[in-house]
């Protein structure tokens, strides 16, 4: 059916646009856990606040086009599994929620640093402890959002393979790229340390992906066993 095949380049139109703001969003951010380690870093947080609003405002963006994404997949998933297709849905809503939320926390510290810069800081170390709580608990909320987001496409992942809407290898490339994702997100939690490529190579994946469904779509194909 040429319905499937289209909604198969609307979702990778969608990734891919998801990507990129992503992408673009986390490396205005500038927020990492190395930079608390600078003495002067609620400064460089002042210094860089707008462009850090502006990367909040593109993490909410790409995190809605996530919703729209699976509000274009649900009527797909549903005829794999309903079970599914509800929980993609609740999750990536979840994640959405946990988003905001994340960002708040982004946003108060940005607010600490404009408190920090008017009032002189008498008391520096008071301020600079309120700025790494904040940076901590930024980062907690984000490892939640990664293992409840992996969690939906680790679903998403498995309907492809089973129902064959793209090549097999693709669909087991993309479950054992955010397998990945999930299991060092969870390491991240229990305070062991990560290299960025476990999470680097997520986007390799979601970046080929991503062009595959945008260029060839969902197999037209694909027959759906019924199931609740």
């Amino acid at each position: 059916m040429d319905s499937i095949k289209k909604t198969g380049q609307i979702v990778g139109i969608l990734f891919l646009v998801l990507f990129v703001t992503g992408a673009i969003g986390n490396h205005l951010r500038g927020l990492s856990t190395s930079l608390i380690e600078s003495q002067n870093f609620l400064n460089e947080v002042f210094e860089n606040s707008i462009q850090m609003k502006i990367a909040m405002l593109l993490d909410l963006v790409a995190n809605a086009i996530g919703v729209g994404i699976a509000i274009v997949l649900f009527p797909i998933l549903k005829q794999y599994n309903k079970s599914i297709g509800y929980w993609y849905f609740g999750l990536w809503i979840t994640g959405f929620i946990l988003t905001i939320v994340s960002n708040i926390s982004h946003l108060s510290l940005v607010s600490l640093s404009q408190e920090f810069i008017k009032v002189g800081a008498p008391d520096v170390g008071y301020f600079e402890t309120l700025g790494i709580l904040k940076v901590e608990e930024y980062y907690w909320t984000h490892f939640l959002i990664l293992i409840i987001f992996s969690s939906g496409a680790l679903l998403f992942y498995y309907t492809l393979f089973k129902t064959r809407l793209i090549p097999r290898f693709l669909s087991v490339w993309s479950f054992l790229a955010v397998s990945i994702v999930f299991i060092v997100s969870w390491l991240q939690i229990f305070d062991y340390s990560v290299n960025f490529i476990f999470y680097g190579q997520n986007g390799i994946h979601l970046l080929f992906l991503s062009c595959w469904l945008t260029i060839k779509g969902f197999n037209s194909s694909t027959t759906f066993s019924k199931s609740v």
